[in-house]
């Protein structure tokens, strides 16, 4: 026991001693400007490349991951059908994805998600709807659809990011239409948008991830892996990056639809985004 004990407080004092040594190395004037000379700059790391996980995929996936259990039954998800099968698993018994054009092989519906009156209502036991409601104009009548095809006590996984990349002349992803960036959302918008669409608060929760440095790692493209747990997980509700909601449609659930509205779109020639050659023109 007495050498044990001994290990440990040597063990001890070392890590401390490292722990003050890298606390004077990193305070010190030229190691905090080389530490910051990255972000120094006015393009985002890589042009815009991706590489790794993305801050905000990071903060979904873990919000999925909670609500495992949500995804099962009959299911749909705009753009592709990945996290009903990741998270779903045996518990999906059918599946499908919807999107603006039947641009990959597992989109079974074309369909506008704000006019998407040719859904069937009460339909699903599930809809996960990522990163998608910044790009509808009219978010309100897709957040009311969202609500429509679900059965009684189905849920929605949504999410509305609060801070993203703007594409002025849009961005083409190779979907076949044009996507441009109308709304970066707060926390008590996304409130006022879910009692728009008939929801009370004992119908949802809001859960808000980021803090002012994942703010600016996000917009400087740093990968989630080269943050610390400690960057990533401090949660700050003055600086939001994303926020995601579960929602539960319930059984009186008797909503109004919207008076629908269209936007006004610039006539230019599209960015296009590139996962290998990033979305910034050459200098």
């Amino acid at each position: 026991m007495k050498v044990r004990d001994t290990v440990r407080r040597v063990v001890a004092r070392a890590r401390a001693a490292a722990q003050s040594y890298g606390h004077t190395l990193l305070g010190l004037p030229f190691v905090r400007r080389f530490r910051g000379l990255q972000l120094r700059r006015m393009r985002p790391l890589a042009d815009g490349r991706q590489r790794g996980q993305a801050i905000v995929r990071y903060y979904w996936d873990r919000f999925l991951e909670t609500h495992r259990a949500d995804i099962r039954g009959r299911c749909l998800e705009v753009g592709s059908q990945l996290s009903i099968h990741r998270f779903g698993g045996p518990a999906v018994t059918a599946s499908d994805a919807i999107d603006v054009t039947r641009h990959g092989h597992d989109i079974t519906m074309a369909a506008d998600l704000s006019r998407a009156d040719g859904l069937a209502s009460d339909s699903y036991d599930c809809f996960i709807v990522p990163f998608t409601m910044h790009l509808i104009y009219d978010v309100e009548a897709a957040l009311y659809h969202s609500v429509r095809v679900l059965k009684p006590g189905g849920v929605l996984l949504v999410n509305f990011p609060s801070v993203d990349y703007y594409f002025p002349r849009g961005l083409d992803m190779g979907t076949g239409q044009t996507l441009f960036m109308f709304w970066w959302f707060t926390p008590i918008q996304v409130d006022n948008l879910l009692r728009r669409a008939g929801l009370t608060a004992g119908d949802y929760h809001v859960r808000v991830d980021g803090n002012l440095f994942a703010r600016v790692a996000y917009q400087m493209n740093m990968p989630a892996e080269e943050l610390s747990r400690e960057e990533l997980e401090h949660e700050d509700e003055g600086h939001p990056l994303i926020i995601s909601v579960r929602a539960v449609k319930p059984a009186d659930w008797r909503a109004k639809r919207p008076e629908y509205k269209d936007p006004w779109l610039p006539h230019a020639t599209p960015d296009h985004w590139n996962p290998v050659t990033g979305h910034y023109p050459e200098p």
